[in-house]
């Protein structure tokens, strides 16, 4: 049962084959004088309508290269198989043919002037060939027939058209989701960028300080200088932290110029959120249990996997997502899932965004998961502590196997 697809394909593929077989579909009644337009009409193929009909059945084989001509070509045996035959007859439909095939190549106004034309000329050479001229009623179904053939064609041609519209609506619409997502793509490595200075910088200034003060103090306090070490040590401790989770965000990053602006955190989300609607994403958010405070980098962390998972559902999602926020001891448990339609054609991903969750969560002792959850759908999973501390036992992450 599933050769007959791959033989339509097949024979769409090779469309001069394909009139080729149409050619020899339309001689056969031709030749054989038993289809005739007009019922009730005798035929008397003589030898020079014989060749007429082969002719114009031939042409029909280079129709869509030449549909003008061939046109011209089975109209003109038409009439004069009109005038040998002195009425209507098969050979006629070649020129039927022809007319579909003009209809959907040409605007209406042009399809329907063409039709007319070709009716005018058959009826004046059947009033010619025929005694009794315009007295039956039969002798208006051939101009019958060429306006229904061009009827069909422009029926086609304004179907094809709509869905060549409707392709290059999806075509122009998926090239905006895509250079959407490389948009927030490249902001999101500026911000990091931005981070380095704002995360980083506080605690750098305070190694500087206490640094000079242990010197300072050393030969005459040792226990000050301890203590201002102990600072030196803290904050050094968590430079390396937080740079760590900043590594491999930054990997791949094509731009050194960062302004140097605050790091977003969760009390920004709601513009990340109206933002994303924006741009077509249907979000749904619930919040459960009571907030808690959030250290700085967990604040920020929480922050940056909602919009890497915000960015993926609407860059290889269908449209959707649902967003929770869930406080429970000991922090906070962030949840992004996305439907994913089969068969839904989406751009490979470099896996970046995903491998910057892990090392960001990782880096404050959290835990995540990220993979698809069932047949249809993709689930991003953090659990966060409150406070935040670096992972002593490895990266408490976990990716789930696509």
């Amino acid at each position: 049962m599933t050769w007959w697809p791959r033989a339509g394909s097949w024979l769409r593929a090779h469309p001069t084959l394909l009139d080729g077989l149409l050619a020899l579909l339309v001689m056969g009644p031709a030749f054989a004088g038993r289809v005739n337009v007009l019922p009730g009409t005798p035929i008397t193929p003589t030898a020079v309508s014989q060749v007429l009909v082969v002719v114009a059945c031939l042409a029909l084989t280079v129709r869509r290269r030449w549909p003008v001509p061939v046109w011209l070509v089975t109209l003109t045996a038409g009439v004069a198989v009109i005038l040998l035959q002195q009425g209507p007859s098969p050979a006629l439909l070649p020129l039927l043919v022809a007319l579909y095939t003009v209809a959907t190549r040409w605007p209406v106004a042009r399809a329907l002037l063409a039709a007319a034309g070709s009716a005018g000329l058959l009826l004046l050479a059947q009033g010619f060939a025929t005694a009794d001229r315009w007295d039956r009623p039969t002798t208006y179904v051939v101009a019958t027939w060429c306006v229904l053939s061009a009827v069909v064609g422009i029926s086609v041609r304004q179907q094809r058209l709509a869905l060549a519209q409707a392709r290059e609506r999806a075509r122009v619409a998926e090239e905006s989701r895509e250079e959407e997502a490389q948009r927030r793509v490249t902001e999101e490595r500026l911000r990091i960028a931005r981070e380095l200075h704002d995360v980083v910088a506080h605690q750098i200034a305070v190694i500087n300080v206490q640094s000079g003060v242990a010197e300072h103090l050393l030969p005459v306090n040792p226990e000050r200088a301890a203590e201002a070490l102990r600072h030196v040590r803290e904050a050094s401790s968590q430079v390396l932290t937080e740079m760590g989770t900043l590594l491999g965000v930054l990997r791949g990053a094509d731009s050194d110029e960062a302004d140097r602006e605050p790091a977003r955190g969760l009390a920004e989300l709601d513009q990340l959120v109206a933002s994303l609607r924006r741009t077509g994403l249907q979000i749904v958010f619930r919040q459960e249990g009571t907030p808690v405070p959030l250290g700085p980098l967990v604040d920020v962390t929480a922050y940056r996997i909602v919009e890497e998972a915000l960015t993926n559902a609407h860059k290889h999602g269908a449209g959707t997502a649902r967003l929770l926020f869930a406080f429970r001891p000991p922090g906070l448990v962030v949840e992004v899932d996305n439907p994913v339609e089969p068969g839904l054609s989406r751009a490979a991903g470099s896996g970046r965004g995903l491998a910057g969750m892990y090392e960001r969560v990782a880096a404050i002792g959290g835990g995540l998961r990220a993979g698809p959850a069932g047949r249809d759908r993709f689930t991003v999973r953090a659990e966060l502590p409150a406070a935040g501390r670096p992972a002593v036992t490895g990266p408490a992450v976990e990716a789930v196997p696509s």
